[in-house]
């Protein structure tokens, strides 16, 4: 029973790991963001008065 637990904390620590440093920057990279924002297009909200640059 032990084992069973240690090994499912194991792999939901390394579902986190995989998800945070992994698949989260792969995803955020394919997002396309609007070219006509004050910053060439870094801000992901996309508008211009939006107050965050």
């Amino acid at each position: 029973m032990q084992t069973i637990l240690v090994f499912i904390t194991f792999a939901l620590a390394v579902g986190f790991l995989l998800k945070k440093f992994i698949y989260d920057p792969i995803v955020d990279s394919r997002k396309t963001t609007p070219i006509g924002t004050l910053d060439g297009g870094k801000t992901k909200c996309g508008k211009s008065d939006c107050g965050c640059h």
